[in-house]
């Protein structure tokens, strides 16, 4: 089950409903909860609900975390996903999730890497994850939900997405459910967020509202706040920074390789379905040298898909003059 929460959001659902078309794996239900959109959104899931499976209603809500609590109680698959109907995923990705649950019993949940699509800047930035650490993961609020799968039982435990928190509902969403329980990487780009205007997050104030709630989360379940949580950010920052990069060349290195022939791509590889699909390539001054270097824009890449169909999904070019 796919649950996305949305709100006049015309602007993006249709990229979002056709990216959850795209999907290889094709035992999908798709649940909609609209808060009352007035801008053609629900008219959209409702021509799009003739040949899906797909539930849906659209009515006044509080936010995002009633939204979201009213979908996991709608939705009725065995796993489920929070697919929020700005955000994005590749033709791939409940595939490969499915496929490592099923031959992971013993993982309760399994989550990939992803790509912040930047609207206003038009640039792709690459995230690729560190192996899982609840208290990593609690002190960089670096995995998102949109690229996380829960077994239907760990959200049953977990239950509702608490409304207290405005900004930062994921994390504390994420950090109940992952306490105690079993939780995997699988080394594959999953899916896409979209960092638009007019976001929750992206308003004025919001930034300091999320550190409030962000903080107050550390202190509750990480048992960490002071000087005790900055030694630990910073050890984080390093650690993740090296790691990440590493990744990265490593990334390159098999796009150069493979260039635009995706027969050439080691398909068990890491991120066989991307690799396969896109050729990627540094979008920083300097290339591949500026990659390894210690700055923010080393993560901005190029990425184009090798060969256009109209049957497939294709996302917005990241530039222009890409």
């Amino acid at each position: 089950s796919i649950v996305a929460p949305t709100f006049n959001s015309a602007e993006f659902v249709q990229d979002h409903l056709n990216s959850v078309k795209s999907q290889s794996y094709a035992n999908i239900e798709h649940v909609f909860v609209d808060g009352a959109s007035v801008d053609g959104t629900v008219d959209l899931i409702k021509e799009y609900a003739k040949n899906r499976n797909v539930k849906w209603v659209s009515e006044p809500d509080s936010g995002t975390s009633e939204a979201v609590t009213k979908g996991l109680k709608m939705a009725t698959g065995d796993i489920i996903v929070m697919l929020p109907s700005d955000d994005l995923m590749f033709s791939w990705s409940v595939q490969t999730a499915v496929n490592f649950l099923s031959s992971h019993p013993d993982v309760d949940i399994v989550h990939g890497d992803w790509i912040a699509w930047d609207v206003s800047r038009r640039t792709w930035n690459l995230r690729l994850n560190m192996p899982f650490s609840r208290g990593f993961m609690g002190r960089t609020q670096t995995l998102p939900v949109q690229v996380t799968y829960f077994r239907k039982k760990v959200l049953d435990d977990v239950g509702h997405v608490d409304p207290k928190y405005k900004h930062a509902n994921d994390l504390d969403f994420l950090l109940r459910a992952t306490d105690g329980r079993k939780v995997k990487l699988v080394r594959e780009i999953l899916g896409v967020f979209t960092k638009r205007p007019g976001a929750v997050n992206m308003q004025e104030g919001a930034a300091e509202a999320v550190e409030a709630e962000v903080s107050e989360l550390q202190a509750r379940y990480l048992k960490s706040s002071g000087p005790t949580l900055k030694l630990l950010k910073l050890w984080d920052r390093v650690q993740s920074a090296a790691y990440r990069r590493v990744l990265l060349a490593r990334m390159l290195f098999a796009s150069s390789r493979s260039g635009d022939d995706p027969s050439k791509t080691n398909k068990n590889a890491p991120w066989p379905g991307f690799l396969n699909t896109y050729r990627v390539s540094s979008g920083s001054a300097g290339g591949f040298l500026r990659t390894l270097l210690p700055f923010r824009r080393a993560y901005e890449l190029q990425i184009l898909r090798k060969s256009v169909r109209d049957d497939v999904w294709n996302p917005r070019p990241p530039r222009d003059d890409a």
